[in-house]
């Protein structure tokens, strides 16, 4: 079997930009990339990304995952971003799941994106208000004689 084989699925493809090598441009892929490099430009419709320790990456991305255990400075769009213990992030993340290892970095914002606008009210919330109600003593009618 060849390093290219004919009977791979494009969603399980994987594209490595090596050390020391730099891509300035857009990037469009359906399957995995992993950044060992230098990259600078948008990457779009990735499955996984991944920012090794030894990557940089200088842009947008948009993906299902987003590993970063290197140098990311822009945008990241995913379902969810694991920011692992070299990994340094600087700008803005729009995930509904973030994690950050022990020594990760996020210098930035953190957007959560909810996957419904419905508010959905806290229990406790409920508790604190039904006891505020509760402890409020009632006041006498007021006895008005004509």
């Amino acid at each position: 079997m060849g390093l290219f084989n004919s009977k791979s699925h494009p969603n399980h493809s994987l594209s490595i930009i090596a050390r020391n090598c730099k891509v300035v441009g857009d990037i469009e892929l359906e399957g995995d990339i992993q950044i060992d490099g230098f990259g600078e430009g948008n990457i779009t419709q990735a499955n996984a990304v991944v920012i090794s320790a030894s990557g940089h990456f200088r842009g947008t991305i948009h993906a299902k995952h987003i590993t970063v255990n290197g140098l990311v400075e822009g945008q990241c769009d995913a379902d969810a971003i694991d920011i692992l213990s070299q990994g340094k992030m600087k700008g803005v993340l729009n995930t509904e799941q973030l994690t950050i290892e022990k020594g990760g970095l996020l210098a930035g914002e953190n957007r959560a994106t909810l996957s419904t606008d419905t508010v959905v009210p806290l229990a406790d919330q409920t508790r604190v208000e039904a006891k505020q109600n509760k402890d409020k003593k009632p006041t006498p009618p007021s006895s008005k004689q004509s």
